[in-house]
């Protein structure tokens, strides 16, 4: 498993995986570009960090769908 950018958990299986504890679309691009909003995610990465630590999502539409971290998925 790979590292969320966002939310830092181990949710990202493959490249392009959403999140499902923050509904970030894996990007590398995105990556990257931190301050630029491109590639699937409407928000730019920085953003994103920003608004999953003020509300728990990368967008406050998704805070409905997003999901807790379950204990494997926790980083060290």
């Amino acid at each position: 498993m790979k590292q969320c950018p966002v939310c830092k958990n181990y949710t990202i299986q493959d490249d392009y995986d959403i999140c499902e504890v923050c509904f970030w679309e894996y990007d590398k691009v995105a990556q990257k570009y931190p301050n630029e909003i491109i590639g699937a995610n409407n928000v730019s990465l920085k953003q994103a960090i920003n608004n999953y630590e003020n509300f728990g999502a990368i967008e406050e539409k998704y805070i409905s769908i997003v999901q807790k971290p379950k204990q494997e998925e926790f980083p060290n």
